[in-house]
């Protein structure tokens, strides 16, 4: 009977002991899984705030090349105004270009085909206006298509 007694014993705290460290390993499990979906979280949340971060960006920059619009039209002859206005596109497109390039490099790339030489003709003590009004229309498309890919 003691044996028999001694062999229960030991099963029992066998199985005791198995029993508490499957425990230990699940509440690592959650835990580990937790974690994953908290990083999970926190990133969709940054991508979201540097979407935002880049949809207004992009708001200026449409902005600014509205402002060159007008200014071509009402004012061709100010090339000092329109090199304003080109610095001011500069600036606007510098705030968002690296966050640009690093979340939708191709559409860096198709932005930038126009985006730099309109800045360049811009900036030039004599600016063509023709080539102007080409660049900044097809500037201003790109970053439009682009604004509402990334708000939708």
């Amino acid at each position: 009977m003691k044996k028999f007694n001694f062999i229960l014993a030991v099963i029992l705290l066998v199985l005791m002991a198995a029993g508490c460290s499957s425990n230990a390993d699940n509440e690592k499990t959650a835990e580990n899984q937790k974690g994953t979906t908290e990083t999970q979280t926190d990133n969709k949340q940054q991508e979201s705030q540097s979407d935002e971060e880049i949809s207004n960006g992009s708001a200026k920059v449409i902005t600014v090349l509205d402002n060159l619009k007008t200014n071509l039209e009402t004012k061709a002859e100010n090339s000092e105004l329109i090199q304003t206005t080109g610095k001011e596109l500069e600036e606007s497109w510098d705030s968002i270009e690296k966050k640009v390039e690093e979340n939708y490099p191709e559409d860096y790339k198709k932005i930038e085909e126009s985006l730099y030489p309109l800045i360049s003709e811009a900036k030039k003590d004599k600016p063509d206006i023709a080539a102007i009004e080409k660049l900044m229309n097809e500037t201003k498309g790109k970053m439009e298509a682009f604004k509402e890919k990334i708000e939708s």
